[in-house]
């Protein structure tokens, strides 16, 4: 990642942003945005052997592991609810434990426990590991061969899907991957993420267009319930056919091209109008953005509705 980029990704994560927004911030900021395509195309994203700076002859480099380890114990010591001893492995997944790792890759790094060694309510478990966790990698920047350690908790009653997995804890693979290039159809990736462009646009003018506040609470909810779709499409991609199935990359091409950062900056902005104590001005409201928009439909064959310049009538983006 370039050295401009990186310190504007760290700046923007430390605002609270997770790191997938952080990076089509920036990447927008910076001028370093690249279609799926092209990041695709590379030759550098299905690459020929593992990433050759962690692995020799499919062994993971033994001075990286071992202060991996460390940084685990480091991350654990002194927790009032999480001992060593609860940790059943530390594993290596992701696309830094495949073929497919590019310059923009991290260091994913699992922790599996029972959740319900803590707590049997396993909801709020997640909620408190993760919430230790997002604080851990906020606070700490720790980089092997110029690749982020991120360190994640893990239920050891959760499936995950990986095509390869490696065990930091025992040095060994646990499923090792398969060299195997995807031939992958990027008019079906892109269909797919144009469904979620098209809702996201909708949302983004009727937001606009309306400061009522029921109004902008049912906005909030559709919003909220795009995004468990999208993460739901990703899931039941990565369930099916894994790592290269249409829908995970249709879901990398919509955070490549901000199109998630956006949907999840419109979450809190109609969260916060729903509460806002502000004047929000006079908006006509949805009844009549949506007037406005099927008004649309009757200028094609009459003359005396077309135009050249947006009437003032329109919501914005017709």
């Amino acid at each position: 990642m370039p050295a401009k980029l990186k310190r504007c990704v760290k700046k923007v994560q430390k605002q609270g942003k997770d790191k997938s927004s952080a990076y089509a911030i920036c990447s927008k900021s910076t001028g370093k945005k690249e279609s799926f395509k092209h990041y695709f195309e590379r030759n550098t994203y299905y690459n020929d052997t593992l990433h050759p700076k962690f692995w020799t002859n499919g062994q993971f480099k033994e001075d990286v592991l071992k202060d991996i380890l460390t940084i685990v114990d480091d991350f654990i010591e002194g927790d009032d609810h999480v001992t060593l001893e609860m940790i059943e492995d530390v594993q290596l997944t992701g696309s830094m434990s495949n073929f497919n790792y590019s310059d923009y890759s991290d260091l994913d790094v699992h922790l599996l426990l029972d959740f319900a060694d803590i707590n049997e309510d396993e909801t709020i478990v997640k909620r408190a590991l993760d919430g230790k966790r997002f604080i851990w990698n906020l606070r700490h920047d720790i980089e092997f061969n110029g690749h982020e350690v991120e360190l994640y908790f893990q239920d050891v009653h959760d499936p995950h899907v990986a095509s390869g997995l490696f065990s930091l804890q025992d040095n060994k693979w646990i499923k090792k991957p398969v060299h195997d290039p995807p031939e992958i159809d990027h008019k079906d990736v892109q269909k797919k993420a144009s469904q979620f462009k098209i809702e996201l646009d909708l949302l983004e003018d009727s937001l606009d267009n309306t400061n009522d506040k029921d109004e902008l609470g049912l906005i909030n909810k559709r919003a909220q319930k795009l995004k468990d779709k999208l993460m739901n499409m990703r899931k039941q991609g990565l369930l099916s056919k894994g790592e290269f199935s249409i829908e995970n990359l249709a879901f990398k091409t919509l955070r490549n091209d901000e199109t998630i950062a956006k949907l999840n900056e419109l979450i809190i902005k109609s969260y916060d109008l729903m509460f806002s104590s502000d004047d929000l001005g006079e908006k006509a409201g949805l009844d009549e953005w949506e007037r406005a928009m099927l008004s649309a439909l009757g200028t094609k064959n009459d003359p005396s509705r077309q135009h050249e310049t947006e009437p003032e009538q329109y919501p914005s983006g017709i």
